[in-house]
C-alpha cells in the first residue's frame, strides 16, 4: 500500500526515468526528485519506494544507492579473447563479459545458454562433457566468428538498452581502479566481490570501461590475483574454505546462534528435511556416523528454540520433526535428549495430540532436569488447567521465571486457603467430589474473575510461531506501515492481540487444540466467546472504577460492561469498537476498545457485517494515519 499520488507501476516508471536522467541516487534523493515531479510528499515517498517490488531495470548498488541498469551500462565495453574452440563453435565463455549479462534480453543477436540444461544443443556445436566451460555461455549464430584467429579480441558493448558484439581495433586500455580496489579488498585475508566492485566503479566513474580494456580474467591474473566465480583474492587463497566459513557466518547471523553451533543445527535441519521428503534411507550412515557429536549443541535451550522456529518456518510436517527428534534419542549425545523430547512434544502439540505432547514435555523435564523450555510449556499446561500452584512451582525452577507475565497472573489466581478442610473431605464447591480431586491446589475464583485468565491463556497460544506471519501483518497495519521499530512496538498492541485471536482465528484454534485442558466452565465460556462478534458501541454512562453502560449500534441492546480499571471521564455518546464478552454474570472487554469517529462508524459496521471479516483491513480501519509516528515515539 502506498500513500503517494501515483499507483505502484506509475511510481516505478517515474523513479526509473529520474534515475536515467540523474544517475545513481539514494532513496531520500530519489524521493525528493519524485516530489518535485508532483508524485507526493518526500517522506511518504521514501516508504513507498522501499515497499515497491523489484524491477528488472532498477539496480541496488553496494553503497545503498539505486541506479537505472540501462543507463549505468550505456556505452560500457567488456572484451574477451577468442580461443580456437570458441571460433569453431561460435560461442564464448561469459567470465569476461558477465557484468553486461544483466541486460541480456530475447531481442539480442545471441543467446545466454545454461550449459547443463542444454547439453544436446551444445553437442551440435561440438561441445563434449569433458570441455571445461562455465555454467553459462553466449551462443552466437553460425559463422559469427568466421575469419577470426585464436587470440583475437572481441567486445560486448551496451547501447540503447541492447547488447551488441563489436570488433576491437585499438589497443586495450587497462582500468587500474578495478585492480587497485580488488587488491585492497583482498589484502586483509578476505575475498573481494568482483560484481560489487565493478558496479561501484561504474557508478562512481562514468568514463570507466568506455574504451576496450584487457579481458577481466587476464587483468586479474596479471595483477597476481585469482578468481573463483564472483570472488577475487591473492594467489593461493583457500576459496572453498572461505565460502564455507562465509556460509556458516551468514547462517549464524540469520538464526542468531553462535557460529560453532551451525554444523549441528544444519545437520538436524537436514535430517528433518530428509525425513520430510521421504529420503530416509541410511540415516545412521548419513547423519550419525562420525557426526553424532554435533547434535550436542541442541542441548542449549536458546539454540533449540531457534532451531524449532526455523523448522516451523520451513513448513516441515510436524510428524517429520517428531520422527527426527525421536531418532536423536538413539543417535545423539545423552545431553541433547531433553531437547529431543521437547522437539517431539512441540511437534505432537502442533499435530493436535495434546496428551502425547504433555507426556513428552514431562520426559524432557525429567531428562534435562532444568531444561527451561519444557518447564515453561508444562507451566502453560498447568495454567490452562487452572492449576496455579503447579504453574508457579514450574516457573520458579526457570531462571527469571518469576519475571514472566504469566507468573503474576498465576500469583493472582492462587487458590484461597480453606482451613479445616481435609484432602478427603467433600469439596467446598458442592460438586460431591473429594477436595483433593476437585479444587485442592486449583483456582477457586468465580468464573467472572477467571475470564481474564482465560483470555491470557488464549493470547499465549497466539504467540506460537505458527501465528507469526498473521501477527506481523496485523502489526504492520497497526503501525501505519512504518519502519521496523514501529512494527516491533505494535506487535503486542492489545488491538493486534484481539484481532489475531478473533478475526484471524487464533482463539478458535486455541479452543480446538487446548480446550480439553480447560476447566469445564472455562471451556464452555471459551466456546461462547468464539461466537461473539466485534461491534460498534455508544457509551451511555461511565462509573469510574466500576464499568460502563454501552448500546450496541447494530442490535440496539444495552449491556453493562465490567471495567474496574476505567478512570477519568469518557463522555456519553463516545463511540467504541470492541468485543463485549460474557464472563459468568458479568460482561467484560479483555481485548480493550478503540475510540472511533462518527465517520468511521458506518464503514466499520459494514466491514463487521462481512463473513469473514478481513483482519488486516479491520486493523487499518481502526488505526489513525499518524500511527507510525505514535509507535515510533513510544520509546522516546
Amino acid at each position: 500500500m502506498t500513500d503517494s499520488a501515483a499507483p505502484e507501476d506509475a511510481l516505478m516508471h517515474a523513479a526509473l526515468e529520474v534515475l536515467r536522467m540523474n544517475g545513481p541516487l539514494a532513496t531520500e534523493e530519489l524521493a525528493e526528485h519524485l516530489e518535485d515531479a508532483g508524485l507526493g510528499q518526500a517522506d511518504a515517498l521514501v516508504q513507498d519506494l522501499e515497499e515497491l517490488p523489484p524491477h528488472p531495470l532498477v539496480l541496488s548498488l553496494p553503497d545503498g544507492r539505486f541506479a537505472a541498469l540501462d543507463a549505468l551500462f550505456e556505452g560500457r565495453v567488456f572484451t574477451h579473447r577468442l580461443s580456437a574452440d570458441e571460433i569453431t563453435r561460435d560461442l564464448i565463455a561469459v567470465d569476461d563479459v558477465e557484468p553486461l549479462l544483466l541486460l541480456v534480453s530475447e531481442h539480442d543477436d545471441f543467446e545466454l545458454v545454461a550449459v547443463d540444461e542444454q547439453r544436446d544443443r551444445l553437442a551440435e556445436r561440438g561441445v563434449t562433457y569433458d570441455d571445461p566451460l562455465p555454467p553459462e555461455v553466449l551462443l552466437f549464430p553460425r559463422g559469427t566468428f568466421a575469419g577470426r584467429s585464436p587470440g583475437d579480441l572481441v567486445a560486448l558493448t551496451a547501447g540503447g538498452g541492447r547488447l551488441s558484439l563489436v570488433p576491437v581495433v585499438a589497443d586495450p586500455t587497462p582500468v587500474p581502479a578495478l585492480l587497485a580496489v580488488l587488491g585492497r579488498r583482498s589484502a586483509d585475508g578476505a575475498a573481494a566481490s568482483l560484481d560489487d566492485e565493478l558496479l561501484q566503479i561504474l557508478a562512481d566513474t562514468p568514463s570507466a570501461f568506455t574504451e576496450p580494456a584487457p579481458p577481466l580474467t587476464e587483468a586479474i591474473e596479471a595483477a597476481g590475483l585469482e578468481r573463483s566465480g564472483d570472488l577475487v583474492a591473492p594467489e593461493g587463497f583457500d576459496f572453498e574454505g572461505y565460502i564455507s566459513r562465509t556460509m556458516f557466518d551468514e547462517y549464524a547471523d540469520q538464526l542468531g546462534i553462535p557460529v560453532d553451533a551451525v554444523p549441528g543445527v544444519a545437520l538436524f535441519a537436514s535430517l528433518v528435511d530428509a525425513i520430510d521428503s521421504g529420503d530416509d534411507a541410511d540415516l545412521e550412515e548419513r547423519f550419525a556416523e562420525g557426526k553424532s557429536g554435533l547434535f550436542a549443541v541442541l542441548a542449549d535451550p536458546e539454540i533449540a528454540e531457534t532451531v524449532l522456529d526455523e523448522l516451523i518456518g520451513e513448513e516441515f510436517a510436524p510428524a517429520s520433526i517428531e520422527q527426527a527428534a525421536l531418532w536423536l534419542l538413539d543417535h545423539a549425545p545423552r545431553r541433547s535428549a531433553a531437547a529431543a523430547y521437547w522437539f517431539a512434544a512441540r511437534a505432537a502439540e502442533a499435530d493436535g495430540r495434546i496428551t502425547d505432547a504433555e507426556r513428552l514435555y514431562e520426559k524432557s523435564a525429567d531428562e534435562g532436569g532444568e531444561f527451561d523450555l519444557a518447564l515453561f510449556d508444562l507451566a502453560r499446561y498447568a495454567s490452562d488447567r487452572g492449576d496455579a500452584v503447579r504453574g508457579l512451582s514450574l516457573l520458579s525452577r526457570i531462571p527469571g521465571g518469576d519475571e514472566h507475565p504469566l507468573y503474576d497472573v498465576l500469583q493472582h489466581f492462587q487458590p484461597v486457603e480453606r482451613p479445616g478442610l481435609g484432602r478427603n473431605d467433600r469439596c467446598w464447591c458442592g460438586s460431591g467430589r473429594k477436595y483433593k480431586v476437585c479444587h485442592l491446589g486449583k483456582a477457586d475464583h468465580p468464573l467472572s474473575e477467571r475470564a481474564e485468565w482465560l483470555y491470557v491463556k488464549a493470547t499465549m497460544h497466539a504467540l506460537d510461531p505458527s501465528w507469526a506471519d498473521e501477527r506481523v501483518a496485523l502489526a504492520e497495519a497497526r503501525a501505519g506501515y512504518g519502519d521496523d521499530d514501529a512494527v516491533a512496538d505494535a506487535v503486542h498492541d492489545p488491538l493486534v492481540d484481539d484481532v489475531l485471536l478473533h478475526e484471524a482465528g487464533a482463539f478458535a484454534d486455541f479452543v480446538e487444540r487446548r480446550g480439553v485442558l480447560l476447566p469445564e466452565d472455562e471451556a464452555e465460556l471459551a466456546r461462547r466467546w468464539t461466537g461473539v462478534a466485534r461491534s460498534v458501541f455508544e457509551v451511555l454512562d461511565v462509573r469510574p472504577g466500576e464499568g460502563m453502560a454501552l448500546r450496541d449500534a447494530r442490535s440496539d441492546t444495552v449491556t453493562e460492561v465490567h471495567v474496574p480499571t476505567i478512570t477519568g471521564e469518557l463522555p456519553a455518546g463516545t463511540l467504541l469498537c470492541a468485543r463485549v464478552l460474557p464472563a459468568g454474570e458479568l460482561h467484560v472487554m479483555p481485548g480493550g476498545a478503540e475510540v472511533v469517529t462518527e465517520e468511521q462508524r458506518e464503514v466499520l459496521l459494514e466491514m463487521l457485517g462481512d463473513d469473514p471479516v478481513d483482519a488486516v483491513d479491520l486493523v487499518e480501519a481502526l488505526t489513525g494515519a499518524d500511527a507510525a509516528d505514535f509507535f515510533a515515539s513510544v520509546d522516546e
